[in-house]
């Protein structure tokens, strides 16, 4: 933001690439209806090459979002609804183990549910990460130890593919860190060597998976691949990434924020009680989603933690393109950050301060459209629907069912590295935990 505001709304940041702070600009870039490709450089470095998320191009993608899309409609979430809150069950059932005097790590706490809550919703596999010590397990810090590798992959790609044509066991010796991700490709290998050996083994899985629409024949669509063990692999493993650091960072920053603001934390845990009075009966998804305050915090939690932060670049073509009222040739590589529309403070006013009243105004509805953590238009992110039911249950069941006290609070706990998603680079949010008087 701050090249912006020494050059300008448009800055070139490489020799054929150029970003935006403009506004108008982030809709010209990623929404319905452009045809820009995502740009190669970028998108080869997470080494899910046939996932949909690492296609640039944008037919096929549409092809293959197609494909998935209907696993993760409203419908689809809704029937899936107790998969969801059974792992956020689980999470306020450990929090409520810890003593008085030992803090719980939030932060390991939120990610290891949110990935949990993807392990068995899209694979129908066990994950209980949640019951580790500290809530910290081999596959999260594998995550922070091989995020970093982004950008090393990004400029040195033939280190690339070295470490993936090398045995597994090797890439463990080089950076024992990632030992957690090569156990979650073992254990997502074999699911899948099983299935394509035996394609009937899918009616022994609980409830509907990922595999059941990815092993659909598709006769018709010739832009899909042929189904193979690398490809459904590619997908697997970038939905387990995609879904699990991103929601446990909004679930952390949000906490950090409500925690921190005694105005606000009173408010929630008001209107949640007041809506939920009996902690013995149930209170799901579709009711939560109609509580008007919890509904601010989560949108506000939303811009604070932004998704995605990295820059997300895109490839204009076939033809010259009109971006935030310049012409752009093509060929040009352009983009514009979540994190820079969400601090824009003629739409956000002091966009640093954590505000849910500001979606609580006549007008509020207008800034929906400047929420980007999950993107917009074409290549938007799949899972936003399973994102916004998890976000609802366990900031729902978290603040209506816990008293929590932060401990040593500072913006430490919210502060971070761009690795394409945030990675903390201070102390993590840790909290005292009493269970809530009903």
């Amino acid at each position: 933001m701050l090249m912006h505001e020494h050059l300008g709304p448009v800055v070139r940041v490489a020799p054929d690439e150029l970003h935006f702070s403009d506004p108008r600009a982030y809709g010209d870039i990623y929404g319905m209806g452009t045809k820009f490709t995502k740009q190669p450089h970028l998108y080869s470095c997470f080494a899910t090459d046939l996932s949909v998320f690492s296609l640039t191009d944008p037919h096929e993608a549409t092809q293959r979002r197609n494909l998935i899309g209907p696993f993760f409609s409203r419908k689809a979430i809704l029937n899936l609804e107790n998969v969801v809150q059974t792992q956020v069950d689980n999470l306020i059932s450990r929090l409520l183990e810890y003593k008085s005097t030992e803090a719980a790590n939030l932060d390991f706490a939120f990610r290891a549910t949110s990935l949990d809550v993807i392990t068995t919703y899209c694979f129908g596999l066990k994950g209980n990460l949640t019951t580790s010590k500290g809530f910290q397990n081999d596959v999260l810090l594998a995550m922070d130890a091989t995020l970093p590798m982004i950008w090393i992959f990004k400029y040195f790609p033939h280190l690339k593919h070295f470490l993936l044509s090398v045995p597994e066991w090797t890439a463990a010796y080089l950076k024992p860190g990632t030992t957690g991700i090569l156990e979650q490709r073992q254990q997502m290998g074999a699911q899948i060597d099983k299935l394509l050996k035996d394609p009937s083994s899918l009616e022994e899985i609980e409830h509907e998976t990922i595999y059941h629409h990815l092993l659909n024949p598709q006769p018709e669509n010739q832009r899909m691949p042929p189904i193979s063990r690398t490809w459904l692999l590619d997908e697997g493993l970038y939905m387990r990434f995609a879904g699990s650091d991103t929601v446990g960072n909004v679930c952390t920053v949000g906490t950090y924020h409500v925690l921190t603001n005694p105005w606000v934390h009173s408010t929630l845990a008001k209107e949640l009680q007041e809506a939920w009075p009996e902690l013995d009966s149930a209170m799901g998804y579709e009711g939560l989603e109609k509580l008007p305050f919890l509904t601010a915090v989560i949108k506000e939690s939303l811009r604070m933690a932004h998704g995605v932060v990295t820059p997300l670049p895109r490839i204009v073509g076939p033809t010259d393109a009109e971006i935030a009222g310049m012409t752009v040739p093509a060929g040009t590589t352009v983009s514009m950050g979540a994190s820079i529309v969400h601090r824009i403070s003629d739409i956000f006013p002091d966009p640093f301060v954590f505000s849910p009243e500001r979606w609580l105004q006549e007008d509020s509805h207008e800034l929906e459209r400047y929420l980007v953590a999950f993107s917009k238009g074409p290549r938007s992110c799949l899972g936003i629907n399973l994102a916004w039911c998890e976000l609802y249950l366990i900031f729902g069941n978290v603040f209506r069912k816990l008293a929590l006290d932060a401990k040593d609070a500072s913006i430490e706990n919210v502060s971070f590295r761009e690795y394409f998603v945030p990675i903390r680079r201070g102390k993590h949010l840790e909290a005292y935990v009493k269970a809530r008087d009903s």
